[in-house]
């Protein structure tokens, strides 16, 4: 027989109570978080945003964004020849990151087409071996390592590293699907556009904002 019993169940009740509310508290601050990233990233291409307490602690605010496929079918015409490599057939039609993170900049419209990376970087005004290892950095595939190599092999400030990361990222995002294409020997102008049509009718990109936290040691 469970001793104390009504004791035990005060103090449950009581700590389910404080969780409850801090809880509710957390969430009151989290929404102010979120309201305040829809500001500061409004008539930005940024996607994140962090405030510091400054002594090392750090809250980052990101709106993430995630693939949901309307019409699987299409995914056919869309990836032709590709199309095995890229998508796994389930129950649920899943296609990898990759894929996804170019379908999504494509459905947004976020892409520089007629360009390369190594055309931007020679507009940074750096040595020609500097470009050279810089180009071999920068992947667009992620913001914060491209951003870090901008700055180290750049010299360039943040607030410009991160508008060049963003360049580069939708520089590759063309490139990739300028491949896709030659793969399935579709280049021209009508089948490009053609392409991005079945796009915008194959998927919808849904958004989601959340919260990460960094605590100071």
């Amino acid at each position: 027989m469970l001793e104390r019993a009504d004791e035990k169940i005060r103090r449950y009740k009581a700590i389910k109570q404080k969780i409850a509310e801090l809880k509710a508290e957390v969430d009151g601050i989290e929404a102010e978080f979120l309201k305040a990233m829809e500001s500061d990233l409004e008539d930005t291409k940024y996607k994140s945003v962090s405030y510091s307490d400054g002594e090392g602690n750090k809250v980052t605010a990101t709106e993430a964004e995630s693939l949901k496929v309307i019409y699987p079918s299409f995914l056919k015409n869309i990836f032709g020849a590709a199309y095995k490599d890229v998508v796994t057939e389930e129950v649920s039609y899943k296609v990898s990151a990759g894929a996804a993170r170019m379908l999504i900049a494509l459905y947004n419209r976020e892409y520089v087409s007629g360009g390369t990376v190594d055309q931007l970087v020679k507009t940074l005004g750096l040595d020609e071996r500097t470009e050279k290892a810089l180009v071999k950095k920068l992947k667009g595939k992620k913001f914060d390592t491209d951003v870090k190599n901008l700055r180290k092999f750049g010299g360039l400030d943040e607030e410009t590293a991160k508008e060049n990361a963003y360049l580069v990222s939708e520089i590759c995002v063309w490139e990739d699907f300028m491949r896709l294409m030659e793969i399935n020997q579709r280049t021209s102008e009508s089948d490009i556009a053609e392409a991005l049509k079945w796009i915008d009718g194959a998927i919808t990109v849904d958004q989601t904002a959340k919260i990460k936290i960094d605590i100071a040691n």
